[in-house]
């Protein structure tokens, strides 16, 4: 056991040497045991990350005199010590943080928090999957694994369903199995119902998922911008709070505050498809972009099939009508059929809809063909091609009212058996259910199938 009335200065030694981002293996199991072996030290702890996360936000340029002047003030609220006694610990944290640069010691402050919430809850168990960019080979990431991340795109998959798409170069800490730090870069994140509460914290302000997808971009310099597709969010910095719903945007600047920003999806195009389970598209089908689900029913292209994500996190309650259930090649009388995607207990789906949806012009269009893939990271259990069947689940499985339609378009949005004299449309479901291949033979009309995956 060691006394508070004289701290082990070996565990000191630990927490600077953490916090500098050069603590090895063997170092941080020492700084566990030490922490795990009395309830003291791990209160130490809380008031020495007290200190270095309040330090963090202010200015390092100050002289360490300045710097005890400026800092005591904002620390009387957080800590319930003599002046004596927190400029002690002011001073030793200046003494141990020299070497480093303030915003780094405050986002390895939080992390190390985050190592230690998790370790007396879950042990030293992985908190997430980390999928690099080009592998689905995915890796055990432990509370407090920092990430610097240099090319592509890095899907993280955490134990609660939260999916985190992250755009390199960036560089994150990932605190716990709740929490992100974000030093720089851009992700997008969907996070189901078991997920809400998930964090992302940046130098300037964290975010709190209410439900359930959202992208934030965090600059070096300390800005940090947080855009709504779906659900809310909570953002709160220095004590200010604001709540953003679908649709809204937000920047906070470090040192500044909140400033309204402008919603604009688009700077979120390449991680959007990543967090909503699209891993790779090909040819003439493109995943849709970034937005809300009432923007993606509304979208229009005359030149390709977009990918629109639906409902996911979803447990049917019944049987769904489908039209495919195997992997094989669909085309003629075969591309319709009489399938049924029964329910499995605790078994949840998501669905995505496959839809050419051109431009409303007046008069005619010719024919046009047009076919690519879809690779999702869950197998695929049905796919519906038939306007019937679509349209009996668009309210079960769409997020947003499709636009409305004509007369015609309900018994021919789906790709019906009956299709002379033009040629036949085709599905093609890849052997590992992960891949789905289509070619429509198009008009004026839309041409649409629902994909169902699984979720869990």
């Amino acid at each position: 056991m060691i006394p508070m009335s004289e701290p082990d200065p070996r565990f000191d030694e630990l927490v600077a040497v953490y916090l500098d981002g050069d603590l090895a293996e063997d170092e941080r199991e020492e700084l566990m045991a030490i922490l795990g072996a009395d309830p003291r030290v791990r209160e130490e702890l809380r008031r020495q990350l007290r200190v270095s996360g309040a330090l963090a936000r202010l200015r390092p340029e100050r002289s360490d005199e300045n710097f005890v002047r400026t800092v005591l003030p904002h620390l009387g609220c957080v800590a319930g010590e003599s002046a004596d006694e927190f400029t002690g610990r002011v001073m030793t944290s200046i003494r141990f943080t020299r070497r480093r640069r303030m915003a780094l010691a405050m986002a390895a402050a939080i992390a190390l928090l985050g190592t230690f919430a998790g370790l007396l809850v879950r042990g030293d168990a992985g908190v997430a999957t980390l999928y690099t960019a080009g592998s689905e080979e995915g890796k055990k990431v432990r509370a407090s694994d920092r990430f610097e991340l240099s090319e592509g795109i890095s899907r993280l998959e955490f134990g609660n369903g939260a999916v985190v798409a992250v755009e390199a170069p960036a560089a994150l800490t990932v605190s716990s199995a709740d929490e992100i730090i974000l030093d720089h870069g851009r992700l997008n994140a969907w996070c189901p119902e078991s997920a809400h509460g998930f964090q992302v914290t940046t130098v300037s302000a964290t975010l709190t998922d209410l439900g359930t997808s959202f992208g934030v971009s965090a600059d070096k310099n300390g800005t940090a911008d947080f855009v709504v597709l779906d659900g809310q969010v909570e953002i709160v910095r220095d004590g200010e709070k604001r709540t953003l719903k679908k649709g809204a945007a937000l920047r906070a600047v470090r040192q500044q505050g909140f400033s309204e920003l402008a919603y604009e999806p688009k700077p979120f195009h390449l991680t959007w498809p990543v967090a909503s389970g699209i891993r790779s598209t090909r040819g003439e089908v493109i995943p849709a972009p970034p937005g809300t689900p009432e923007e993606l029913a509304l979208m229009e292209n005359d030149d390709h099939i977009l990918v629109i994500p639906e409902r996911r996190d979803f447990i049917p309650r019944g049987p769904i009508r489908c039209d495919i259930t195997a992997p094989g090649v669909y085309e003629g009388e075969a591309i319709v059929g009489s399938q049924r995607l029964e329910p499995k207990r605790k078994r949840k789906v998501r669905s995505y809809l496959l839809r050419y949806n051109p431009v409303a012009v007046p008069g005619k269009r010719k024919l046009k063909r047009i076919q690519g893939t879809v690779t999702f990271d869950r197998p695929v259990l049905a796919i519906i091609t038939s306007s019937q069947k679509l349209n009996r689940t668009d309210t079960l499985l769409s997020k947003a009212p499709l636009p409305p339609s004509s007369a015609v378009e309900p018994r021919t949005r789906g790709l019906e058996s009956e299709q002379r004299p033009r040629p036949s449309d085709r599905v093609r479901l890849s052997k590992n259910r992960r891949t789905v291949s289509v070619l429509f033979f198009a008009g004026e009309s839309v041409d649409e199938i629902r994909a169902i995956t699984a979720d869990n």
